[in-house]
């Protein structure tokens, strides 16, 4: 005769917890697993960016094409302390223009004020886009 110890409700729930519990742990560290494949070896790294690599566009070179393509002719472009740019203009005027801005933005108002003061016949001395509305200041 083989004797067969009765479970109760209690020891039932016991082993269905447990049981539970370690399909849990399991599913868990599946999936932890599964993340750190992906990451390790299928997630593709972000490219590095060599300051001096030769195939780059440096922003002073963007600049002159910006400057090149709304047809305002200057002399040189240098880059102050601060980060911000100088541009010198081909009829002596100074243009200083805020790296914390938007450069396209910069342009177009660049172009405009410089066609508007074409038209009223003034020259200007330096514009400056530092501030929150650019100041001129003209020759007189």
């Amino acid at each position: 005769m083989i004797f067969r110890k009765t479970i109760t409700k209690r020891e039932k729930k016991i082993r269905a917890r447990k049981k539970l519990s370690i399909m849990l742990i399991l599913v868990s560290l599946i999936v932890i697993n599964l993340v750190l494949v992906y990451k390790a070896f299928l997630e593709k790294p972000k490219p590095i960016i060599n300051p001096l690599s030769g195939n780059q566009v440096s922003s002073t070179e963007a600049f002159k094409l910006k400057l090149k393509e709304n047809n305002i002719s200057f002399t040189s472009i240098n880059t102050e302390n601060d980060l911000n740019y100088l541009i010198k203009l081909k009829d002596g005027g100074e243009v200083i223009i805020d790296s914390g801005k938007s450069i396209d933005e910069q342009f177009s108002s660049l172009q405009l004020i410089l066609s508007q003061l074409k038209i009223e016949g003034r020259a200007l001395t330096r514009l400056d886009f530092r501030y929150e509305k650019p100041i001129i200041t003209f020759t007189e």
